[in-house]
Parts: structure tokens; C-alpha cells; sequence
């Protein structure tokens, strides 16, 4: 489960193209980590005075909004043979980023709570759009050997940007950051719309196993096939996003932790975290390219357990103030390790005729619905006012729980050499 097939490496791997996927990957999943998970909520409660449970109800939207066109999008990818149209695809999401840059500059205009949930419905689309367009672009532009090494580099660059932009969490300033973030990745896009060979563009009719190699049979549509290795990745994907929000969404509700989170005042608090970031997200993609995947999903459960119990220690007995220091860096570890695998495992599973399909469950479920379903058992968790300390000892638990399964999982594939 979760075998990765290891061949010699595809030589199409322009540094243009590696470049190229990093810009637009790290900058979507900027905008997703700041103005939707972050930004979008502060308008409606803060802005639009909206009570929580309305604004939850209402990522609620978004998350199932996004969830269908995301799956939606990916079928349409395999059947309309878009696998290995590398410029087929760069076009239309250049077209979904523009139209993105206008809906989120309209975000500031609502004023309504009707507004508000048009917004959303809107936003939604896009991304549902944009998810598998994106997320697979990894088959077409980064040679399997720099997979890991491309996906730790986007997510690197992508959480460290969150970090330092906006410097101030203030409503007002996640459109703007938001927009100039997009733009570039608009630009770059548009570059390679009009100039395919920039990214060695193979051709409407080539097609492309998991190992890189190019074929000359025309691409066909697969009959719809659930693999043990999609499911396994799914299952470990959903687990690290859904233990990730559920105790982060109440960690940064506790004000002793605010001076040692994205929100500190001081530059070299953020710094450290944001170097933190760069360091874990290329640590991940050395271990990803090097191991097998479930070395690094078995990382990040291992790190996120550790975390939370620190977290639960200094709630409950008061440790020395280097812990709340040290706490975060481990937090953050954990995330770039899994989020590193987000970004990577898909392509490896998949071939150019079912990367629309992959890529889609793979996001769509394992990461996007483990989100927003965590953030809301979060906020209910907040609501019923249970005490962070037991609500994070919980978290712990279930990090424990998928380390166990992780480690089921390399047992029955412990005779596979997946690297």
C-alpha cells in the first residue's frame, strides 16, 4: 500500500518547468492557507458582524461547493484526455486565476449576508476548478526523481509566505496580500500559454506512466478503479489535515501562545517559523524522494502526537518558556512533513489518464474535506466550551491512532522497495 514505482528518471525536467510549477503551486495554496481559511472568516464575523455559527455554517458551503466542482473538474480532466496537455491546462487556469484575482478584489464590496454567501458559492467554483488543473500539473512539469524535492519547495515557500504576508492580521489586509500574491502566478501562467515551449510541451497525443516516460498511444479513458494505495493515501492524507486544523483552530485561541504563532509582533519570532517552514517542507521532500511516503505521513503523525502533548504539559502544569518556544517549531514539522506528501503522492500514483480523478479524491476528501470537517468539530468543540487542555489531549490521541495505522500499513508493505 502506497508503493511508489521507482524508474529511471524522465529527462524532460527543465528547470523552467520545476520553476515554474513552484510559482503557481505555492502561491494557490498561499491564497487557500490565508484569505480562505483565515480571511474569509474575519470578514464575516468581524466585518459583517455575522454570529460564528452563521460563518461556520457557511464555510460549510464552501467546503462542499468546493468538494463537488473539485471532483467534478478531475473526471472532466480524464475523460477529455487533458492528462498530458500540459499548455491545455495552463491555459484554462490561467483563466481561473484571473477570474479569482477579480472575485477575491470584490471580497471587501459585500456587505450583506446574501452577499457574503454568493461570494462564497463563487469562490468555491474556482477553486473546485482549479484544485485538480493545479494539482496534477506536478505529471507534466517535474521529472519523478524532483517530486519530492518541487513538492517540499512548494510547500516551503507557500507557508512561509503565510507567515510574513500580511505581517498584520488585520480584515483589511488578506484581499490585498492576497491579490499581489495571485498575480505572479497569473503572469507566469499566461507566459507559458503563449509560449509552450518554455515547459517542453509533449504534445495533445503523448501520454505518460508513473514513472515520467512518455508513450505514443493516444490517450484513453479507464473505467473508474479504487486502488489500495489511493485509499491508503487518502485515509493518511485525511488524518494529518483533520488532526492538524482540529488543534490548531483552539491553539491559536489561547492568547499565551499568540507571541509564538503566525499573529507574534516580533519579526524574529516569524522568521524562525517561517525558515522552520523552508527547512521542514525540503527535509519532507528529501525523506519522500529517498523513503516511501509512509515515512513521512509516519513523521508528521509522530511529530503532531509529540506537539500535543506538550501543548497539553504547559496548559496544565506550566513548563519553563522555552517550551512555548520550541512547541511551534515541532508543530510546524509536522505540517510540512504531510503537506509535502499532499502535493507529491498523487502524481506517483497516477498515470496522464486518471490524474484528473487522483488528484481530485486525493485533495478533495483527503485534504480539503478533513479541513473544514475538523474546523467545524473545532469550533462546536469551542462552543460546548470544553477545555483546551482535554480537547488537545483528544488530538493526541488520534495522532497515536494514525501513527498505529501508518505503521499497519508499512507492515504490509514492508517487502516492497518503493524507492
Amino acid at each position: 500500500m502506497l508503493a511508489v514505482v521507482s524508474r529511471p528518471p524522465v529527462q524532460r525536467g527543465t528547470h523552467t518547468a520545476f520553476g515554474v510549477y513552484v510559482v503557481v503551486l505555492a502561491t494557490a495554496y498561499y491564497y487557500n492557507l490565508t484569505l480562505v481559511q483565515l480571511g474569509v472568516t474575519d470578514i464575516g464575523m468581524q466585518r459583517l458582524g455575522l454570529a460564528m455559527e452563521v460563518v461556520a455554517a457557511a464555510m460549510g458551503l464552501l467546503a462542499l461547493v468546493t468538494l463537488a466542482v473539485t471532483l467534478l473538474s478531475g473526471t472532466l480532466i480524464d475523460r477529455w484526455g487533458w492528462g498530458a496537455r500540459t499548455v491545455r491546462k495552463c491555459r484554462v487556469l490561467f483563466g481561473i486565476v484571473l477570474l479569482q484575482i477579480g472575485v477575491t478584489a470584490l471580497l471587501p464590496a459585500v456587505a450583506s449576508l446574501l452577499g457574503f454567501l454568493l461570494w462564497i458559492v463563487a469562490c468555491a467554483v474556482l477553486l473546485g476548478a482549479a484544485i485538480p488543473v493545479a494539482f496534477s500539473l506536478m505529471i507534466d512539469l517535474v521529472a519523478p526523481s524532483l517530486r519530492g524535492y518541487a513538492a517540499g519547495t512548494v510547500t516551503g515557500c507557500a507557508f512561509a509566505l503565510a507567515v510574513l504576508v500580511p505581517y498584520e492580521w488585520a480584515v483589511g489586509n488578506f484581499v490585498p496580500a492576497a491579490v499581489a500574491v495571485l498575480s505572479p502566478a497569473a503572469v507566469v501562467l499566461g507566459v507559458v500559454a503563449g509560449a509552450p515551449r518554455l515547459v517542453d510541451e509533449p504534445g495533445d497525443q503523448t501520454g505518460r506512466g508513473i514513472d515520467g516516460t512518455r508513450t505514443n498511444e493516444p490517450i484513453r479513458g479507464r473505467s473508474w478503479a479504487v486502488t489500495a494505495p489511493l485509499v491508503g493515501g487518502v485515509l493518511l492524507l485525511f488524518g494529518a489535515f483533520f488532526i492538524d486544523s482540529l488543534g490548531f483552530v483552539r491553539i491559536i485561541e489561547q492568547a499565551q501562545y499568540v507571541e509564538t504563532s503566525w499573529q507574534s509582533s516580533a519579526i524574529t519570532v516569524r522568521g524562525t517559523l517561517a525558515g522552520t517552514h523552508i527547512v521542514g517542507g525540503l527535509a519532507a521532500g528529501a525523506v519522500y524522494t529517498k523513503r516511501r511516503p509512509l515515512w513521512v505521513f509516519a513523521a508528521a503523525f509522530a511529530l503532531f502526537g509529540l506537539a500535543q502533548c506538550l501543548y497539553v504539559y504547559d496548559i496544565v502544569v506550566g513548563g519553563p518558556s522555552v517550551l512555548t518556544t520550541i512547541i511551534p517549531l515541532v508543530y510546524i514539522l509536522a505540517v510540512s512533513s504531510y503537506t509535502t506528501v499532499a502535493f507529491a503522492l498523487w502524481p506517483d500514483l497516477a498515470t496522464t489518464e486518471t490524474i484528473g480523478r487522483y488528484t481530485a479524491v486525493g485533495i478533495g476528501v483527503g485534504a480539503w474535506t478533513a479541513t473544514f470537517s475538523s474546523t467545524a468539530l473545532a469550533l462546536v468543540s469551542e462552543l460546548v466550551q470544553l477545555q483546551i487542555a482535554w480537547h488537545l489531549a483528544v488530538v493526541a490521541g488520534l495522532s497515536a491512532v494514525f501513527l498505529l495505522l501508518t505503521a499497519r500499513m508499512w507492515s504490509l508493505t514492508a517487502d516492497i522497495d518503493t524507492h
